[in-house]
């Protein structure tokens, strides 16, 4: 009965969360399908163990029944790990991710190579794996149709004096403008994030950022790209703003990496889906 019970709450706090849309707070919409299979399995088989019949199992040898040795606080401490992250669930708000969090793993400045170098430095054995299964990926996924659709952004955004960083090209959009920072400056840009600062930042200067999702909130990356101006402070911290500024490069840390100068800083409201994902 108690593991049924456990059973069916998870698939209720999973069906809670998908219609509530606060899925989207713990894992990307690729891994939807999954979700909902998870749930229904869940709803079976909490179903089938509230309901079988328990039977007795007698040995032919001898007159008792054989049992698993237990007591009550073996039980309670075996089910209680898995109540507890149940009544947390039901019980707490669901808390997104900001900046506290951020200052630990750090944010990739408009782009990927300095995240890529890292991991290679810290484990290339490990790196290496990820590219060939990277690779492998791209190979099942028609390797024609994604070049084919990153040449369409990449004149796209050529052609526009405005480039606007919008939610679905999010993490492609800046990609790009860290790869030809010559070729986009003078540009303008339009980009919507929360106010982040690294311990080392100049008191004028902030990045407007977000967190990129691959597959769940574990993996969430923060992308975002600096910002120069003179009123800088005026923003804390976790402040949801939208930037309207001009393109230009800057050295960071040895690193050539885009800003943001002349800035025009508009305070917003968090959006319903403040995660941005990476396809």
């Amino acid at each position: 009965m108690i593991r049924g019970v456990l059973l069916c709450g998870y698939a209720l706090l999973f069906i809670k969360l998908l219609v509530s849309g606060n899925i989207t707070n713990y894992i990307a919409p690729k891994m939807f399908p999954f979700m909902y299979f998870v749930t229904f399995t869940l709803l079976f088989l909490g179903g089938v163990q509230i309901w079988r019949k328990e039977e007795s199992h007698c040995c032919h040898h001898c007159e008792g029944e054989h049992h698993v040795p237990k007591t009550i606080g073996q039980s309670v401490r075996v089910y209680g790990l898995f109540f507890i992250p149940l009544l947390i669930g039901f019980m707490f708000s669901n808390h997104v991710l900001d900046s506290s969090l951020a200052a630990k793993r750090g944010v990739q400045l408009g782009g990927k190579e300095k995240q890529l170098v890292q991991e290679f430095l810290e484990n290339p054995d490990e790196y290496m794996d990820n590219i060939d299964k990277q690779i492998e990926n791209i190979i099942q996924d028609g390797i024609t149709t994604e070049v084919q659709k990153e040449k369409e952004l990449n004149k796209d955004l050529l052609d526009k004096s405005i480039i606007v960083v919008n939610d679905d090209q999010y993490i492609s959009t800046l990609n790009f403008i860290s790869e030809q920072i010559d070729a986009v400056i003078g540009k303008r840009i339009e980009i919507t994030g929360f106010v982040f600062r690294e311990r080392d930042f100049a008191p004028n200067e902030f990045v407007v950022a977000r967190y990129g999702v691959t597959c769940c909130v574990a993996d969430a990356t923060v992308y975002g790209i600096l910002v120069r101006a003179d009123d800088a402070a005026t923003w804390e911290n976790d402040t949801w703003v939208k930037v309207e500024g001009v393109i230009d490069e800057a050295k960071y840390k040895q690193w050539i990496i885009p800003i943001i100068t002349n800035p025009k800083v508009t305070i917003v409201n968090m959006p319903e889906q403040p995660y941005v994902y990476e396809y």
